[in-house]
């Protein structure tokens, strides 16, 4: 005899009300951001910035070493989120490149490094946390955490030797604000809105062997 194998479909139950109140929220959370982007889109901005105070790159035995501050200005939009509660990202983007005279320069090695500003309002503290460690630090004052933010302290960037050849190395550094981060309502404003705008500009200085 031959046996003949049976699939049974069982088919859940669906919670109407889940759907249904999920569908509201989604409504609710739209009408909100329809409400607030005129007002934002009017209102008077001022433009954040990442700019580079210092960089410099130090070779050790192991691996090329960056040390490097940026001074951060948050815009009106990153900084109205911040104290309403919303949790910032900031991203630090760092390259090194072959430099060519007549071609584009050749990225040969990247890293990203993270930070997250956020904002407790009952102890009224400022967290900064490193996303790539896990270590956090707490401050009383917005400019002390954006202070201690932009500074990166012997950050291994090349683990491995440049050819020991003509060829000429830099590299180039920029920091900006992770928008995909943040909350889906806060992420459409900043997109839209220009009270979110900061500036963001790569430092280049060479790279010495």
């Amino acid at each position: 005899f031959r046996m003949h194998a049976q699939t049974t479909l069982v088919e859940r139950p669906v919670m109407p009300g889940v759907s249904a109140r999920l569908r509201r929220l989604q409504a609710c959370l739209f009408f909100m951001v329809c409400l607030a982007l005129p007002g934002m889109l009017l209102a008077e901005t001022e433009r954040g910035a990442f700019n580079v105070v210092s960089a410099r790159t130090e070779k050790s035995e192991d691996a090329y070493l960056l040390n490097a501050k940026l001074a951060i200005s948050l815009s009106s939009g990153a900084l109205d989120a911040l104290k309403n509660g919303v949790p910032l990202v900031i991203e630090f983007h760092i390259q090194v490149l072959e430099i060519h005279v007549w071609l584009w320069d050749t990225v040969i090695a990247e890293i990203r490094r993270t930070r997250q500003i956020s904002y407790h309002a009952l102890s009224r503290t400022y967290v900064v946390r490193d996303i790539n460690t896990g270590r956090q630090q707490n401050f009383r004052s917005l400019d002390d955490a954006l202070l201690m933010a932009g500074v990166l302290q012997d950050l291994p960037v090349l683990d491995y030797p440049l050819p020991g050849d003509n060829k000429n190395y830099a590299m180039r550094l920029r920091g900006s604000l992770d928008i995909e981060s943040l909350p889906t309502p806060v992420r459409l404003l900043a997109y839209v809105s220009s009270a979110w705008d900061m500036d963001s500009k790569w430092h280049k200085w060479q790279l010495v062997r």
